[in-house]
Protein backbone atom coordinates (compact mmCIF):
# COMPACT_ATOMS: atom_id res chain seq x y z
CA UNK A 1 0.00 0.00 0.00
CA UNK A 2 1.28 3.77 -1.35
CA UNK A 3 1.42 7.00 1.26
CA UNK A 4 -1.34 8.24 -0.80
CA UNK A 5 -3.74 4.86 -0.31
CA UNK A 6 -2.64 4.98 3.53
CA UNK A 7 -3.37 8.51 4.13
CA UNK A 8 -6.85 7.91 2.26
CA UNK A 9 -7.65 4.87 4.75
CA UNK A 10 -6.83 6.98 7.85
CA UNK A 11 -9.10 9.53 6.79
CA UNK A 12 -11.69 7.36 6.36
CA UNK A 13 -11.64 6.31 10.13
CA UNK A 14 -13.53 7.79 12.85
CA UNK A 15 -17.35 8.83 13.02
CA UNK A 16 -18.39 10.92 10.50
CA UNK A 17 -20.38 14.38 11.32
CA UNK A 18 -23.87 13.09 9.62
CA UNK A 19 -23.61 9.98 11.88
CA UNK A 20 -23.60 12.32 15.00
CA UNK A 21 -25.99 15.29 13.65
CA UNK A 22 -28.97 13.52 11.67
CA UNK A 23 -30.39 12.20 14.64
CA UNK A 24 -29.94 15.66 16.37
CA UNK A 25 -31.00 17.67 13.99
CA UNK A 26 -33.98 15.64 13.37
CA UNK A 27 -34.88 15.88 17.05
CA UNK A 28 -34.73 19.64 16.97
CA UNK A 29 -36.87 19.77 14.18
CA UNK A 30 -39.41 17.81 15.77
CA UNK A 31 -39.24 20.16 19.15
CA UNK A 32 -39.35 23.06 16.37
CA UNK A 33 -42.27 21.58 15.45
CA UNK A 34 -43.69 21.16 19.03
CA UNK A 35 -42.88 24.38 20.05
CA UNK A 36 -44.62 26.22 17.05
CA UNK A 37 -47.65 24.12 17.44
CA UNK A 38 -48.02 25.20 21.16
CA UNK A 39 -47.42 28.87 20.23
CA UNK A 40 -50.02 28.78 17.85
CA UNK A 41 -52.69 27.01 20.48
CA UNK A 42 -51.44 29.39 22.42
CA UNK A 43 -51.89 31.97 20.87
CA UNK A 44 -55.10 30.88 19.36
CA UNK A 45 -56.64 30.46 23.28
CA UNK A 46 -55.45 34.11 23.38
CA UNK A 47 -57.22 35.32 20.94
CA UNK A 48 -60.07 32.82 21.63
CA UNK A 49 -60.41 33.82 25.54
CA UNK A 50 -59.99 37.92 24.20
CA UNK A 51 -62.97 37.09 21.48
CA UNK A 52 -65.20 35.43 24.14
CA UNK A 53 -64.78 38.56 26.74
CA UNK A 54 -65.34 41.04 24.04
CA UNK A 55 -68.70 38.99 23.07
CA UNK A 56 -69.76 38.43 26.46
CA UNK A 57 -69.19 41.73 27.50
CA UNK A 58 -71.64 42.34 24.40
CA UNK A 59 -74.00 40.47 25.20
CA UNK A 60 -74.62 41.95 29.15
CA UNK A 61 -74.55 45.24 27.64
CA UNK A 62 -77.36 44.47 25.32
CA UNK A 63 -78.97 42.85 28.31
CA UNK A 64 -78.83 45.48 30.66
CA UNK A 65 -79.47 48.37 28.10
CA UNK A 66 -83.25 46.60 27.70
CA UNK A 67 -83.89 46.90 31.24
CA UNK A 68 -82.12 50.35 31.01
CA UNK A 69 -84.45 51.58 28.43
CA UNK A 70 -87.66 49.89 29.64
CA UNK A 71 -87.29 51.71 32.91
CA UNK A 72 -86.60 55.04 31.25
CA UNK A 73 -89.42 54.74 28.76
CA UNK A 74 -91.61 53.72 32.08
CA UNK A 75 -90.23 56.61 33.88
CA UNK A 76 -91.01 59.74 31.27
CA UNK A 77 -94.35 58.09 30.27
CA UNK A 78 -95.59 57.92 34.01
CA UNK A 79 -94.31 61.38 34.24
CA UNK A 80 -96.04 62.73 31.45
CA UNK A 81 -99.10 60.85 31.97
CA UNK A 82 -99.37 61.49 35.30
CA UNK A 83 -98.79 65.40 34.81
CA UNK A 84 -99.79 65.99 31.24
CA UNK A 85 -99.57 69.89 31.81
CA UNK A 86 -97.70 72.39 34.01
CA UNK A 87 -98.63 74.45 36.91
CA UNK A 88 -98.56 77.40 33.81
CA UNK A 89 -101.18 75.78 31.78
CA UNK A 90 -98.65 74.13 28.70
CA UNK A 91 -98.20 70.79 27.68
CA UNK A 92 -95.26 69.02 29.72
CA UNK A 93 -93.61 68.11 26.50
CA UNK A 94 -89.93 67.55 28.64
CA UNK A 95 -90.83 63.75 29.54
CA UNK A 96 -91.79 63.30 25.88
CA UNK A 97 -88.69 64.84 25.16
CA UNK A 98 -86.33 61.76 27.04
CA UNK A 99 -89.54 59.47 25.84
CA UNK A 100 -88.88 60.27 21.97
CA UNK A 101 -85.10 60.27 22.21
CA UNK A 102 -85.07 56.76 24.05
CA UNK A 103 -87.36 55.41 21.45
CA UNK A 104 -84.18 56.12 18.70
CA UNK A 105 -82.25 53.85 20.34
CA UNK A 106 -81.38 50.11 18.85
CA UNK A 107 -82.31 48.62 22.63
CA UNK A 108 -86.26 47.83 22.36
CA UNK A 109 -87.10 44.25 23.29
CA UNK A 110 -87.66 43.10 19.58
CA UNK A 111 -84.20 44.53 18.30
CA UNK A 112 -82.56 42.89 21.49
CA UNK A 113 -83.82 39.71 21.39
CA UNK A 114 -83.06 39.62 17.49
CA UNK A 115 -79.29 40.07 18.77
CA UNK A 116 -79.49 37.63 21.14
CA UNK A 117 -80.98 34.74 19.02
CA UNK A 118 -77.83 35.18 16.97
CA UNK A 119 -75.27 35.43 19.88
CA UNK A 120 -73.61 32.25 21.54
CA UNK A 121 -75.53 32.02 24.85
CA UNK A 122 -77.17 29.25 26.42
CA UNK A 123 -80.59 28.15 25.79
CA UNK A 124 -81.79 29.46 29.38
CA UNK A 125 -80.09 32.97 28.57
CA UNK A 126 -81.83 32.84 25.90
CA UNK A 127 -85.39 32.03 26.99
CA UNK A 128 -84.49 35.16 29.74
CA UNK A 129 -84.33 37.59 27.41
CA UNK A 130 -86.91 36.59 25.57
CA UNK A 131 -89.37 36.73 28.67
CA UNK A 132 -87.97 40.41 29.49
CA UNK A 133 -88.01 41.62 25.65
CA UNK A 134 -91.76 40.27 25.41
CA UNK A 135 -92.33 42.26 28.97
CA UNK A 136 -90.98 45.33 27.92
CA UNK A 137 -92.74 45.48 24.38
CA UNK A 138 -95.67 44.77 26.64
CA UNK A 139 -95.01 47.74 28.83
CA UNK A 140 -94.35 50.21 25.80
CA UNK A 141 -97.29 49.46 24.04
CA UNK A 142 -99.59 50.15 27.56
CA UNK A 143 -97.25 53.57 27.45
CA UNK A 144 -98.13 54.67 23.98
CA UNK A 145 -101.75 54.01 24.54
CA UNK A 146 -102.02 55.79 28.30
CA UNK A 147 -99.77 58.72 26.16
CA UNK A 148 -102.16 58.76 23.07
CA UNK A 149 -105.25 58.97 25.42
CA UNK A 150 -103.70 62.05 27.72
CA UNK A 151 -102.89 63.48 23.76
CA UNK A 152 -106.30 63.25 23.24
CA UNK A 153 -107.77 65.77 25.96
CA UNK A 154 -104.19 67.86 25.58
CA UNK A 155 -103.41 68.03 22.43
CA UNK A 156 -99.42 68.22 22.17
CA UNK A 157 -97.32 71.03 20.02
CA UNK A 158 -96.54 70.29 16.58
CA UNK A 159 -92.92 69.35 17.08
CA UNK A 160 -90.94 66.72 14.57
CA UNK A 161 -89.78 64.88 17.73
CA UNK A 162 -92.91 64.73 19.16
CA UNK A 163 -94.70 63.52 15.79
CA UNK A 164 -92.07 60.75 15.08
CA UNK A 165 -93.71 59.07 18.41
CA UNK A 166 -95.51 56.00 17.36
CA UNK A 167 -98.86 56.69 18.82
CA UNK A 168 -101.53 54.05 17.86
CA UNK A 169 -104.88 55.22 17.11
CA UNK A 170 -108.02 55.14 19.78
CA UNK A 171 -110.57 52.75 19.83
CA UNK A 172 -114.12 53.81 18.80
CA UNK A 173 -115.42 53.17 22.84
CA UNK A 174 -112.12 54.93 23.97
CA UNK A 175 -113.37 58.04 21.55
CA UNK A 176 -116.46 58.24 22.87
CA UNK A 177 -114.71 58.09 26.98
CA UNK A 178 -115.02 61.97 28.58
CA UNK A 179 -111.59 63.46 29.23
CA UNK A 180 -111.57 62.60 32.69
CA UNK A 181 -112.49 58.86 31.43
CA UNK A 182 -109.31 59.26 29.07
CA UNK A 183 -107.25 60.07 31.83
CA UNK A 184 -108.14 58.01 34.59
CA UNK A 185 -108.12 54.57 31.67
CA UNK A 186 -104.33 56.43 30.87
CA UNK A 187 -103.31 56.04 34.50
CA UNK A 188 -105.25 52.62 35.14
CA UNK A 189 -102.86 51.13 32.06
CA UNK A 190 -99.55 52.59 33.45
CA UNK A 191 -100.12 52.04 37.11
CA UNK A 192 -102.49 48.37 37.03
CA UNK A 193 -100.60 45.53 38.60
CA UNK A 194 -99.89 43.83 35.34
CA UNK A 195 -97.96 46.87 33.96
CA UNK A 196 -96.08 46.48 37.77
CA UNK A 197 -95.48 42.77 36.99
CA UNK A 198 -94.15 43.24 33.52
CA UNK A 199 -91.25 45.64 35.33
CA UNK A 200 -90.46 43.21 38.00
CA UNK A 201 -90.61 40.47 34.93
CA UNK A 202 -87.73 42.72 32.81
CA UNK A 203 -85.72 43.51 35.79
CA UNK A 204 -85.92 39.88 36.86
CA UNK A 205 -84.80 38.24 33.76
CA UNK A 206 -82.54 40.58 32.78
CA UNK A 207 -80.67 40.06 36.03
CA UNK A 208 -80.85 36.13 35.66
CA UNK A 209 -79.50 36.37 31.74
CA UNK A 210 -76.53 38.32 32.49
CA UNK A 211 -75.94 36.04 35.78
CA UNK A 212 -75.89 33.04 33.20
CA UNK A 213 -73.63 35.16 31.40
CA UNK A 214 -71.27 35.57 33.50
CA UNK A 215 -70.96 31.87 34.54
CA UNK A 216 -70.90 30.81 31.31
CA UNK A 217 -67.62 33.49 30.94
CA UNK A 218 -66.02 32.23 34.18
CA UNK A 219 -66.72 28.11 32.86
CA UNK A 220 -64.94 29.12 29.69
CA UNK A 221 -62.34 31.40 31.17
CA UNK A 222 -61.27 28.32 33.69
CA UNK A 223 -61.22 26.27 30.31
CA UNK A 224 -58.68 28.13 28.70
CA UNK A 225 -57.09 29.04 31.67
CA UNK A 226 -56.18 25.16 31.90
CA UNK A 227 -55.29 24.56 28.78
CA UNK A 228 -52.98 28.07 29.05
CA UNK A 229 -51.81 26.52 32.22
CA UNK A 230 -50.92 22.68 30.53
CA UNK A 231 -49.92 24.45 27.00
CA UNK A 232 -47.69 26.44 29.06
CA UNK A 233 -46.03 23.07 30.63
CA UNK A 234 -45.30 21.32 27.58
CA UNK A 235 -43.29 24.25 25.85
CA UNK A 236 -41.55 24.71 29.14
CA UNK A 237 -40.34 21.11 28.45
CA UNK A 238 -39.55 21.15 24.34
CA UNK A 239 -37.50 24.83 24.94
CA UNK A 240 -35.19 22.90 27.87
CA UNK A 241 -35.18 19.91 25.77
CA UNK A 242 -34.25 21.97 22.82
CA UNK A 243 -31.52 23.96 24.49
CA UNK A 244 -30.01 20.94 26.31
CA UNK A 245 -29.50 19.65 23.16
CA UNK A 246 -27.77 22.50 21.27
CA UNK A 247 -25.38 22.80 24.31
CA UNK A 248 -25.08 19.15 23.65
CA UNK A 249 -24.32 19.40 19.83
CA UNK A 250 -22.14 22.63 20.30
CA UNK A 251 -19.91 20.32 22.87
CA UNK A 252 -19.48 17.95 20.83
CA UNK A 253 -18.67 20.16 17.34
CA UNK A 254 -16.12 22.06 19.89
CA UNK A 255 -13.94 18.87 20.74
CA UNK A 256 -14.71 16.60 17.85
CA UNK A 257 -14.33 19.84 15.06
CA UNK A 258 -13.41 23.40 16.11
CA UNK A 259 -10.33 22.25 18.12
CA UNK A 260 -9.31 19.68 15.45
CA UNK A 261 -9.70 22.59 12.93
CA UNK A 262 -7.74 25.36 15.45
CA UNK A 263 -4.57 23.15 15.27
CA UNK A 264 -5.04 22.62 11.78
CA UNK A 265 -4.64 26.26 10.69
CA UNK A 266 -1.37 26.71 12.98
CA UNK A 267 0.08 23.15 11.18
CA UNK A 268 -1.39 25.03 7.95
CA UNK A 269 0.15 28.11 9.00
CA UNK A 270 3.87 26.79 9.11
CA UNK A 271 3.54 24.49 6.05
CA UNK A 272 3.25 21.05 8.29
CA UNK A 273 1.21 18.49 7.41
CA UNK A 274 -2.07 17.65 9.73
CA UNK A 275 -2.74 14.50 11.80
CA UNK A 276 -4.85 12.63 10.27
CA UNK A 277 -6.07 10.90 13.40
CA UNK A 278 -7.79 13.94 14.99
CA UNK A 279 -11.65 15.00 15.09
CA UNK A 280 -14.51 13.72 13.21
CA UNK A 281 -14.43 11.52 9.86
CA UNK A 282 -14.57 15.36 7.54
CA UNK A 283 -12.03 16.62 9.68
CA UNK A 284 -9.56 14.01 9.27
CA UNK A 285 -10.51 13.69 5.39
CA UNK A 286 -10.06 17.31 5.20
CA UNK A 287 -6.22 16.31 6.57
CA UNK A 288 -5.34 13.91 4.35
CA UNK A 289 -6.91 16.09 1.28
CA UNK A 290 -4.44 18.52 2.77
CA UNK A 291 -1.45 16.49 2.77
CA UNK A 292 -2.25 15.64 -0.82
CA UNK A 293 -2.57 19.53 -1.67
CA UNK A 294 1.27 19.87 -0.71
CA UNK A 295 2.38 17.44 -2.59
CA UNK A 296 0.83 18.90 -5.76
CA UNK A 297 1.45 22.63 -4.46
CA UNK A 298 4.65 23.34 -6.40
CA UNK A 299 3.50 22.11 -9.85
CA UNK A 300 0.13 24.30 -9.14
CA UNK A 301 2.40 27.11 -8.24
CA UNK A 302 3.97 26.73 -11.67
CA UNK A 303 0.98 27.04 -13.77
CA UNK A 304 -0.92 29.67 -11.50
CA UNK A 305 2.20 32.07 -12.44
CA UNK A 306 2.11 31.18 -15.88
CA UNK A 307 -1.93 31.96 -16.22
CA UNK A 308 -1.18 34.73 -13.93
CA UNK A 309 0.93 36.35 -16.95
CA UNK A 310 -1.69 35.42 -19.73
CA UNK A 311 -5.05 37.46 -21.09
CA UNK A 312 -7.54 34.54 -20.98
CA UNK A 313 -9.68 36.06 -24.03
CA UNK A 314 -6.75 36.78 -26.49
CA UNK A 315 -3.90 34.86 -25.47
CA UNK A 316 -1.40 37.80 -25.43
CA UNK A 317 0.72 38.38 -22.08
CA UNK A 318 -1.29 40.84 -19.34
CA UNK A 319 -0.05 44.03 -18.03
CA UNK A 320 2.17 41.56 -15.42
CA UNK A 321 3.56 40.01 -18.67
CA UNK A 322 4.38 43.06 -19.98
CA UNK A 323 5.99 44.26 -16.36
CA UNK A 324 8.07 41.08 -16.95
CA UNK A 325 9.50 41.69 -20.08
CA UNK A 326 10.65 45.33 -19.60
CA UNK A 327 12.47 44.21 -16.12
CA UNK A 328 14.02 41.36 -18.60
CA UNK A 329 14.68 43.94 -21.51
CA UNK A 330 17.76 44.67 -20.34
CA UNK A 331 19.12 48.76 -20.24
CA UNK A 332 20.86 49.15 -23.46
CA UNK A 333 22.44 47.89 -26.27
CA UNK A 334 19.57 48.26 -28.65
CA UNK A 335 16.75 50.70 -30.30
CA UNK A 336 13.23 50.22 -29.38
CA UNK A 337 9.69 51.30 -29.94
CA UNK A 338 6.56 51.46 -27.57
CA UNK A 339 3.20 51.38 -29.24
CA UNK A 340 0.28 51.78 -27.32
CA UNK A 341 -2.87 50.83 -28.59
CA UNK A 342 -7.17 51.94 -27.55
CA UNK A 343 -10.35 50.05 -29.82
CA UNK A 344 -12.05 52.43 -30.75
CA UNK A 345 -16.40 51.75 -30.27
CA UNK A 346 -15.67 49.10 -28.02
CA UNK A 347 -18.48 50.45 -25.61
CA UNK A 348 -20.96 51.79 -28.47
CA UNK A 349 -20.33 47.70 -30.27
CA UNK A 350 -21.36 45.87 -26.47
CA UNK A 351 -23.98 48.09 -25.64
CA UNK A 352 -25.45 47.94 -29.37
CA UNK A 353 -24.44 43.84 -30.08
CA UNK A 354 -23.74 42.72 -27.08
CA UNK A 355 -20.52 41.38 -25.33
CA UNK A 356 -20.14 38.74 -27.46
CA UNK A 357 -19.59 40.89 -30.31
CA UNK A 358 -17.73 43.06 -28.14
CA UNK A 359 -15.10 40.38 -27.10
CA UNK A 360 -14.78 39.42 -30.83
CA UNK A 361 -13.88 42.55 -31.62
CA UNK A 362 -11.13 42.73 -28.90
CA UNK A 363 -9.74 39.18 -30.66
CA UNK A 364 -9.75 40.54 -33.84
CA UNK A 365 -7.83 43.48 -32.68
CA UNK A 366 -5.09 41.35 -30.90
CA UNK A 367 -4.61 39.63 -34.14
CA UNK A 368 -4.02 42.41 -36.37
CA UNK A 369 -1.72 43.61 -33.48
CA UNK A 370 0.75 40.85 -33.16
CA UNK A 371 0.39 40.06 -36.83
CA UNK A 372 2.26 43.71 -37.56
CA UNK A 373 4.30 44.00 -34.57
CA UNK A 374 4.51 40.57 -33.42
CA UNK A 375 7.91 38.85 -33.21
CA UNK A 376 8.08 35.19 -33.90
CA UNK A 377 10.46 34.37 -31.23
CA UNK A 378 9.35 36.61 -28.95
CA UNK A 379 5.55 37.53 -26.94
CA UNK A 380 6.29 41.22 -26.91
CA UNK A 381 2.50 42.18 -27.77
CA UNK A 382 0.39 43.08 -24.70
CA UNK A 383 -2.94 43.33 -23.16
CA UNK A 384 -3.58 45.34 -20.80
CA UNK A 385 -6.95 45.08 -20.10
CA UNK A 386 -10.54 46.20 -21.56
CA UNK A 387 -9.73 47.68 -24.95
CA UNK A 388 -5.74 49.17 -24.02
CA UNK A 389 -2.95 47.33 -25.84
CA UNK A 390 0.93 47.17 -26.35
CA UNK A 391 3.59 45.97 -28.16
CA UNK A 392 7.49 46.47 -27.68
CA UNK A 393 9.23 46.69 -30.63
CA UNK A 394 13.35 45.87 -29.89
CA UNK A 395 16.17 46.32 -32.48
CA UNK A 396 13.93 48.67 -35.03
CA UNK A 397 14.32 51.83 -37.11
CA UNK A 398 12.03 54.63 -38.32
CA UNK A 399 11.37 52.91 -41.98
CA UNK A 400 10.63 49.69 -40.44
CA UNK A 401 8.21 51.50 -37.03
CA UNK A 402 7.04 53.47 -40.48
CA UNK A 403 6.25 49.73 -42.39
CA UNK A 404 4.47 48.24 -39.61
CA UNK A 405 2.23 50.76 -39.18
CA UNK A 406 1.39 50.90 -42.59
CA UNK A 407 0.46 47.17 -42.86
CA UNK A 408 -1.55 47.94 -39.26
CA UNK A 409 -3.88 50.42 -40.95
CA UNK A 410 -3.97 48.51 -43.88
CA UNK A 411 -5.24 45.64 -42.37
CA UNK A 412 -7.80 47.05 -39.80
CA UNK A 413 -9.51 48.23 -43.19
CA UNK A 414 -9.33 44.27 -44.06
CA UNK A 415 -11.24 43.58 -40.88
CA UNK A 416 -13.13 46.29 -40.55
CA UNK A 417 -11.89 47.54 -37.17
CA UNK A 418 -10.70 51.13 -35.88
CA UNK A 419 -8.00 51.38 -33.32
CA UNK A 420 -6.31 54.60 -32.07
CA UNK A 421 -2.44 54.05 -31.63
CA UNK A 422 0.67 55.81 -30.14
CA UNK A 423 4.18 55.01 -30.48
CA UNK A 424 7.50 56.08 -28.80
CA UNK A 425 10.71 55.40 -30.40
CA UNK A 426 14.20 55.65 -28.57
CA UNK A 427 16.92 54.54 -30.65
CA UNK A 428 19.16 53.44 -27.34
CA UNK A 429 16.97 52.41 -24.79
CA UNK A 430 19.21 53.19 -22.02
CA UNK A 431 19.05 57.21 -23.10
CA UNK A 432 15.35 56.93 -21.59
CA UNK A 433 12.82 55.38 -19.47
CA UNK A 434 9.37 53.12 -20.05
CA UNK A 435 7.68 56.00 -18.45
CA UNK A 436 8.98 58.19 -20.90
CA UNK A 437 8.51 55.75 -23.60
CA UNK A 438 4.88 55.21 -22.40
CA UNK A 439 3.86 58.91 -21.49
CA UNK A 440 5.04 60.04 -25.88
CA UNK A 441 2.69 56.98 -27.17
CA UNK A 442 -0.06 57.69 -25.03
CA UNK A 443 0.25 61.09 -25.92
CA UNK A 444 0.31 60.44 -29.82
CA UNK A 445 -2.48 57.74 -29.23
CA UNK A 446 -5.05 60.60 -27.86
CA UNK A 447 -3.46 62.88 -30.53
CA UNK A 448 -5.19 60.21 -33.01
CA UNK A 449 -8.01 59.57 -31.20
CA UNK A 450 -9.03 63.37 -31.18
CA UNK A 451 -8.44 63.71 -34.28
CA UNK A 452 -10.91 60.63 -35.27
CA UNK A 453 -13.10 61.94 -33.19
CA UNK A 454 -13.41 65.39 -34.97
CA UNK A 455 -13.17 64.05 -38.40
CA UNK A 456 -16.14 62.05 -37.50
CA UNK A 457 -18.33 64.82 -36.31
CA UNK A 458 -17.31 66.97 -39.64
CA UNK A 459 -18.93 63.67 -41.21
CA UNK A 460 -22.14 63.52 -39.53
CA UNK A 461 -22.65 67.76 -39.75
CA UNK A 462 -21.98 67.25 -43.41
CA UNK A 463 -24.39 64.56 -43.58
CA UNK A 464 -26.82 66.80 -41.95
CA UNK A 465 -27.04 69.24 -44.01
Amino acid sequence: MDQKTKKQAVGRRGVSANTIMLPIIAALFALFLAILVLMIHISANGLELSRFMQAASQYEEDATGLLAGSSLLSETANNFVLMPVRQDGKANTGPLTAFAAELKQDRRGGQVLERFRGYEVSEEALQFITAAADSAESMLENQLRAIALVCAVYPLPSEPWLDNIPLPELSEAEKLLTDEEKLAEARLLILNSDYAQNRRDVSQNVTACTDDINAMASEKMEELTLRFRREGILLFIAMTLTVLMLVTNFTVLYRQMILPLTRSVHLIEIDEPLDPDEGLREVRLVSAAYDRLLERRKKLEAILRAAAATDTLTGLPNRYGFEQYLMDAGQSGYSVALFLFDINYLKTTNDTYGHAAGDKLIRSAADCIHACFGAEDDNNCFRFGGDEFAAVVRGCTQESIEEMTRRFEELQKQRGISVSWGCAYAQEIGDTTVKELMDEADRQMYVRKEAMHKDLGESRSASVR
